[in-house]
């Protein structure tokens, strides 16, 4: 059994050859999912590979993000003049069928990113000529089995490290919200911020780590085990390997591998415990709301705390925080102060980028943060710094390298420099609009209505079970939209070809695959099926894929250059999940019975960047969705004739969308939505300035 450790540096590399792991993974300083990491030099990259292959050890290249025509060009050409690894890990089609094409003769182990969750993703892996599946993060060990026994592929699972709230590859909490991105390796962990519900604060969408090393010997058919951590100390993945190493047990097992259940896997805390606390409150003076603060019971944090003087609160940061403007260039700054001098400023962009300013203690000048924060935006009034964290040692005034604190202000304003847009006008009228739904009582009220073409979401697997009543009631008159998971590799066959010469969307590459033998009337991809680059869109056409959805995460212009002649569905507004997670929320809203309350609307507010949020929840996993809808403003830019448009009206009532409709009809539209409550506090997603 291999054991597979991270690396993002030098000294990462030494800890794995001390503790002769088999083999490291780890990126360069781009083209994979931990962006802000460390990650290798070129120059680093060659010698690493040298000094792993003397000791034995092999090297597998992170390439696990989605990747747009000219990046993909770049990697091929950095490889065709550098050392190559002993594997790539990937998760791009498009990049997949170029590495193979390539550097045949290298392994592809497809990312936990690529989203493996039951055999037909692992069979679709091997057509796609791939050698190793390394399985999502979600999966109980049962499941793991059960593929394991109907493959001869190898597997690779996580033992230990971070666990993640979202569905792997399937995290818009970031670039949906107009932040950083999982698929692009720039998260900004909105999920471990701190909530409240009913004005309780707690980290609720916090995960805690995953540790399962207690259960390696339950996973003796997996070929690798992996820790992920390439942006921990080296001590600690040192430390973690020596365990591993000489079976010292942990204190307490946590993972999905323990099963779906919050009381089976331990997956749960209302306090993140990474968290740690600096000082005594109580020692404090002036101690006020910016203040994070723990209450303690028998050094267990159990709440936050406004009562500062007690005995048992902790002090851990100050922030100077203001409302996350979804409008807007969000930017955060998070120091490090020693002696009450910045040492360290931690810069974060809108687009989840990273920058770290180091200081000396030499020409120090005293900041003062609102004087910063309004010399900032009164020069961009399109940037919102919504947060600056720090550890207040005393009250004696902060004080930071002036050529430092120069750099900074000019390279905050150069980053979020607007860009320069022409300006266009294109008096946009509809005539037609794809309706996203999931609640056939919509269907039903819209589906004579000529201007609407319906797409009804199957969602799970037990509405695909009872698709035949569906189908009897609205034939071809709709588009089947196929559900995202299938946890337990059920056969499918059976149900999906009851769709056939229907219209049918796909949702995940592996459908394409396992339907490739039934004939549709037409075929649609969501935008769930990433389509980045050029390659990825033959590869689509390929197989008899007609219209494409557009990704939100990227600029109308990304998706026009990609999309080129073909048919191209856009989303002009409405609510999209943001995240799709195995997580049940029972233990938060004492849910009588996950059948009658699936449909109520759960409510959470996120503290640290006041915004809204709601939980939705079927069968097979739960949404995340804002709760104010995205509305693109598609009249500001140069459409092509192959651009449609669609609206998702998950999460709404039937008379907010009938009234949406009607809007939607009008020449003037976005105004007259703008008119209805629930549009006044929409937001524009990434239309002029996506991620790329």
């Amino acid at each position: 059994m291999e054991i597979l450790s991270p690396a993002s540096n030098m000294e990462h590399i030494k800890v794995a050859i001390d503790s002769k792991a088999n083999a490291v993974y780890g990126g360069l300083k781009k083209w994979n999912a931990r962006n802000k990491a460390i990650n290798f030099t070129n120059e680093e990259y060659n010698i690493l590979i040298q000094e792993l292959h003397k000791n034995n050890i092999k090297f597998f290249l992170t390439l696990n993000i989605l990747m747009l025509d000219d990046e993909i060009e770049e990697v091929i050409g950095f490889l065709k003049q550098n050392s190559l690894p002993d594997a790539f890990i990937v998760t791009d089609v498009g990049l997949i069928r170029e590495l193979h094409e390539n550097f045949p003769d290298i392994p592809l182990h497809f990312s936990t990113q690529f989203g493996v969750h039951n055999i037909d993703d692992v069979n679709y892996i091997k057509s796609l000529n791939g050698k190793r599946a390394i399985l999502s993060r979600e999966l109980t060990l049962s499941e793991i089995n059960n593929i394991r026994k109907s493959t001869d592929i190898e597997l690779e699972c996580f033992i230990w490290g971070s666990q993640c709230l979202s569905f792997s590859g399937l995290c818009f909490f970031g670039t949906l919200i107009n932040g950083g991105g999982g698929n692009r390796g720039k998260c900004i962990i909105t999920c471990r911020d701190i909530y409240s519900i009913n004005n309780n604060k707690g980290h609720y969408l916090y995960v805690p780590d995953m540790d399962c090393i207690n259960l390696k010997s339950k996973l003796e058919g997996i070929d690798c085990l992996k820790l992920e951590g390439r942006r921990r100390n080296p001590k600690e993945i040192k430390d973690i390997l020596e365990r591993i190493n000489n079976d010292i047990p942990s204190i307490k097992t946590n993972g999905y591998l323990l099963g779906t259940s919050i009381k089976e896997n331990n997956l749960y805390e209302k306090i993140n415990t990474r968290t740690k606390p600096f000082m005594k409150a109580r020692n404090l003076k002036n101690i006020n709301d910016n203040d994070i603060c723990l209450k303690y019971k028998n050094n267990i944090p159990i709440c936050f705390s406004k009562d500062y003087s007690h005995s048992d609160v902790m002090y851990i940061y100050t922030e100077l925080k203001k409302d996350y403007d979804i409008n807007k260039k969000n930017i955060s700054l998070d120091l490090v102060i020693e002696d009450n001098i910045v040492q360290e400023i931690l810069y974060m962009n809108y687009k989840g980028d990273g920058k770290t300013f180091f200081a000396n203690k030499e020409n120090l000048i005293e900041i003062n943060f609102d004087n910063f924060i309004n010399l900032i935006e009164s020069r961009n009034s399109n940037i919102n710094i919504y947060k600056i964290k720090y550890r207040r040692i005393n009250d004696k005034k902060i004080l930071i390298n002036s050529i430092v604190y120069n750099k900074l202000v000019k390279y905050i304003l150069q980053d979020c420099k607007n860009k320069e847009y022409t300006k266009i006008n294109n008096n946009l009228k509809l005539t037609s609009i794809y309706l996203d739904t999931i609640d056939l009582s919509v269907i039903d009220k819209f589906i004579t209505d000529d201007f609407v073409k319906i797409i009804y979401d199957i969602s799970t697997i037990n509405n695909l079970k009872n698709i035949e009543k569906i189908i009897n009631k609205y034939g071809d008159k709709i588009i089947y939209k196929l559900p995202m998971f299938n946890w337990q590799s059920e056969n499918l066959e059976p149900y999906l070809s009851l769709l056939e010469n229907k219209e049918i969307m796909f949702t995940r590459f592996t459908q394409i695959y396992l339907c490739n033998s039934i004939k549709f009337k037409k075929k649609y991809v969501d935008y769930t099926i990433y389509v980045w680059n050029k390659n990825t869109l033959k590869y689509l056409k390929d197989n008899g894929i007609r219209e494409f959805t557009a990704s939100p995460e990227l600029s109308y212009e990304t998706n026009k250059n990609i999309f080129k002649n073909n048919n191209m569905q856009v989303i002009i507004g409405g609510k999209l999940p943001l995240v799709y997670t195995r997580n049940c929320f029972n233990h938060l809203f004492s849910c009588n019975s996950c059948k009658n309350s699936q449909r109520n609307i759960k409510k959470i507010k996120n503290y640290d960047k006041n915004l809204d949020f709601e939980v939705l929840c079927n069968d097979d996993f739960r949404y995340i969705l804002n709760k104010n809808p995205i509305l693109n403003d598609y009249s500001k830019v140069s459409l092509t004739n192959n651009t449609t448009f669609r609206y998702s009206a998950i999460g709404q009532s039937l008379d907010i969308i009938e009234k949406a409709i009607n809007c939607f009809k009008k020449e003037n539209l976005y105004q007259e939505l703008k008119k209805i409550d629930f549009w006044k506090n929409a937001y524009e997603c990434n239309l002029m300035e996506g991620k790329e």
